[in-house]
């Protein structure tokens, strides 16, 4: 009876203060010859050949440290508020659920299907030849518009250039000629208001003013050649892409919905700012959200 109560003591004393299962697991490390195999190829890897005993021996007493660590780190939670430890996760998280969709292969029928829906984000771009005549607004000041208007009336009646020096304008800093030039070339080099002005005027003239960034322009067309309907045959990589980038960004915002629906979401806020978040349009998703305060 005596050592039938002492046993009970024992146990109940182990229950109350001996370490549990899961604790006991917690404060087990375990360096397994997979993590050790990991180890040896990270290192083969960057510098070309397989660690030496020593190295190796080097590579898994930093692993140990850095896990025991992590652990006691954790255990204190310093985890908790880390915006850059909250992002990482949140990264690693998206880079295993992207794996998932990016394993994805859709048939022919709907790739074909994908592609006759938004066949025009396929299509080469269009090319305009095109020279231009410099008036430069620093120089001619209230009088470029005039100037302009006049020469603009000479070229008029010379016609074509046909590679010939054009004694108009003043000197341009960049090229006055454009040869097959699509409208992001144009828009590289002159700037978006003159490269949507030139895509639409009529081949076979002079044309202005037209207006950059840097002044005044007449401008002559040469030709326009419209880019061909695109086959999916030239461009099925293209297609694929852009197919698994849309179904990435859908089952992320599916996967997302998936998780906000095992918590209960509070927001301070007007309910219309609330609504806006919270809905599952993926609006707002890869929006930057800058770190450090505004700039001045």
């Amino acid at each position: 009876m005596q050592f039938l109560l002492i046993g009970a003591c024992i146990y109940a004393a182990y229950a109350l203060f001996g370490a549990s299962d899961d604790e006991q697991a917690q404060r087990t490390v375990t360096i397994s010859e997979a993590r050790i195999e990991n180890l040896s190829a990270m290192w083969e890897k960057r510098w070309n050949r397989p660690p030496t005993e020593v190295e190796l021996v080097g590579l898994v007493r930093a692993w140990l440290r850095e896990d025991i660590l992590y652990r006691e780190a954790l255990a204190m939670g310093l985890d908790d508020d880390d915006h850059i430890i909250r992002r990482r996760l949140a990264q690693k998280l998206e880079f295993l659920t992207n794996d998932i969709v990016q394993m994805q292969e859709p048939d022919d029928a709907e790739l074909e299907a994908y592609f006759s829906d938004n066949v025009e984000r396929f299509r080469a771009p269009d090319r305009v030849t095109f020279t231009h005549v410099f008036f430069n607004p620093d120089a001619r000041e209230d009088a470029t518009l005039d100037d302009a208007a006049a020469a603009l009336t000479r070229l008029q009646a010379a016609g074509e250039p046909n590679g010939e020096v054009i004694e108009e304008g003043d000197r341009f800093m960049l090229q006055n000629y454009f040869a097959q030039a699509s409208a992001l070339d144009i828009r590289r080099a002159m700037g978006s208001g003159f490269a949507d002005s030139v895509v639409q005027l009529e081949p076979g003239r002079w044309h202005g003013p037209v207006l950059s960034g840097f002044g005044t322009h007449l401008v002559y067309v040469y030709k326009f050649d419209a880019a061909p309907p695109p086959e999916l045959a030239a461009v099925r990589d293209e297609v694929l892409n852009e197919w698994r980038r849309e179904q990435a960004q859908k089952f992320d915002v599916d996967f997302l919905e998936s998780l906000k629906s095992r918590y209960e979401i509070v927001i301070e806020g007007p309910e219309s700012f609330v609504d806006s978040v919270l809905r599952a349009d993926g609006a707002g998703q890869n929006v930057a959200i800058p770190d450090g305060p505004p700039a001045s």
